[in-house]
């Protein structure tokens, strides 16, 4: 992608220089069902004599796939010059300041402490608190620099580890599943991290190349068999309401190495609370949050 030809100016124009040091996280935008999508990059790098600066750069071939209900943009980037790379020099960029606590916060100390960290970071915090904001469906999630190859062995291992331009390979389509809802999610979630799916008995393959056009068809086809699902219920409810058989909604039964699992994972940090609801098949935070103080009592 070629740079747009607006000018630059003493914040946006890039530095140059010896680095001294790196840091990078992976912008991700959370869907309605907790599905997340990989829109970006965002990187800081400490120069000797420059002094520091910021770089964000979009996931177009991902970007260009997603709905207005999913993504509406990154803040504080004018996402309309299409640039490959947008730079901040010494100067914090939006999408950190918006959503990272004041260094003058009275609880800052503690906030650190969560984390894990002796010295404020805004970007590294960000990175090891991948909570949504409440100014967008926005996260930050860690970043590595090689790309790896994985061999597809279910979704929930998977998704812990994969990140932009890794390569799934999967035997065929069946191996991801027969159930077309299934199959959808699995594919869809894969496709929105970034990968590239290499179908080895079809000898398809899925890059950036038709990465936005196959992302558009899956989230609508997803999107649709959610809120079906949804709609179906609705009616069964209101069918055994009128048949005066309802008597109101289960607690939610998880099995306990289950949960477990996945609470062990959300306190590491190594998921979001986010995809921790999903893998439960929770949609309320309220029920979330209940399940894990069940669990630790």
């Amino acid at each position: 992608m070629q740079e747009n030809s607006q000018p630059w100016n003493a914040y946006t124009a890039p530095l140059s220089g010896e680095l001294v040091s790196t840091n990078a996280g992976v912008i991700k935008a959370v869907g309605c069902y907790g599905e997340k999508y990989s829109v970006g990059k965002i990187e800081y790098q400490l120069f000797s004599e420059a002094g520091y600066q910021y770089v964000i750069s979009p996931y177009w071939d991902v970007v260009d796939g997603l709905g207005e209900e999913v993504f509406q943009g990154i803040p504080g980037i004018a996402m309309e010059l299409r640039r490959k790379h947008y730079y901040r020099a010494n100067r914090q960029p939006v999408f950190l300041s918006m959503r990272s606590p004041s260094e003058k916060r009275e609880d800052l100390e503690e906030l650190l402490e969560d984390a894990g960290m002796d010295s404020y970071d805004r970007l590294e915090w960000l990175i090891r608190t991948p909570r949504q904001s409440g100014c967008d469906n926005l996260i930050l999630e860690p970043y590595r620099e090689e790309v790896r190859e994985f061999d597809y062995d279910g979704l929930d291992t998977l998704l812990c580890q994969l990140q932009y331009g890794d390569q799934v390979l999967i035997s065929s389509h069946s191996a991801v599943s027969n159930n077309p809802s299934v199959y959808t999610e699995h594919l869809l979630r894969m496709v929105a991290a970034g990968a590239v799916i290499k179908f080895q008995k079809e000898k398809i393959v899925i890059d950036k190349k038709i990465r936005s056009a196959i992302l558009s068809i899956l989230q609508r086809q997803y999107y649709a068999g959610k809120n079906l699902q949804i709609l179906k219920h609705r009616q069964g409810v209101e069918g055994a309401k009128g048949r005066g058989a309802y008597r109101g909604r289960r607690p939610m039964q998880i099995e306990p190495g289950r949960l477990q699992k996945v609470s062990d994972l959300f306190h590491a940090k190594k998921i979001s609370e986010a995809e921790a609801m999903q893998r439960l098949g929770i949609v309320s935070r309220s029920t979330f949050y209940r399940k894990l103080k069940d669990l630790r009592e």
